[in-house]
């Protein structure tokens, strides 16, 4: 591995890089093919992997409807193109123009980009682009400039949430399981999760919700 190397989701495809086959497969599967540049070193594509595809709803819809194929910006290994010739990564990269990475292109059952993502896209917009695809938009005349202003959701708020009543920080749990006799909660989150801010900002908020959590 170079340094920099991000390890990518294990539900990656494991191509050869003949992408006729992969769009082929992909449509019998009822998926799309999303080609992902990368480079090592790049923080942008650290923050894709780990933020956007870390998302547990984002995550699960990218998995589940498309087939992710990863190309090395600057890499020697051979692609088959969609025509049938053969090249290298990085001249298969240069082809297409791809200048920014992460740089996605979403393909549709004819290998045909439906859309191009260039740069580094924050979850919730992240999100909007791949329902777009998946739910094949653009073959309902939907241009996706005008799907996205109605569909993308606000930005997570980035943060971990703090709750009067949670225990303060550094966090130590087995103290607190000496010392305690009520059941203890422990819930699992992370910064940019839009669920988690819904978690805090209604659920926890509801009367209901918010007397039987003081039982714990």
């Amino acid at each position: 591995q170079n340094p920099g190397y991000h390890e990518r989701p294990a539900w990656f495809k494991e191509s050869f890089l003949d992408l006729r086959e992969d769009v082929a497969d992909a449509a019998k599967a009822d998926k799309r093919v999303i080609l992902y540049f990368y480079q090592d070193g790049c923080p942008y594509c650290a923050k894709l992997l780990l933020d956007g595809l870390g998302d547990p709803t984002i995550g699960e819809l990218a998995r589940r409807r498309f087939d992710w194929i990863a190309i090395n910006l600057w890499g020697d290994r051979e692609v088959t193109g969609l025509s049938g010739d053969s090249t290298t990564e990085k001249q298969f990269a240069a082809a297409l123009k791809v200048q920014f990475t992460p740089t996605l292109l979403l393909l549709d059952e004819g290998g045909q980009t439906v859309l191009r993502l260039n740069g580094y896209y924050p979850p919730h917009e992240l999100g909007t682009a791949l329902d777009y695809a998946a739910e094949r938009r653009e073959r309902q005349g939907v241009v996706y400039a005008d799907y996205r202003a109605a569909k993308t959701p606000a930005a997570a708020k980035g943060r971990l949430h703090e709750e009067s009543g949670f225990l303060p920080q550094p966090l130590r749990l087995a103290e607190n399981r000496r010392g305690a006799a009520r059941p203890l909660v422990v819930m699992f989150e992370q910064p940019v999760c839009r669920d988690c801010d819904a978690l805090h900002e209604s659920t926890l908020r509801r009367e209901p919700v918010a007397y039987s959590l003081a039982g714990f």
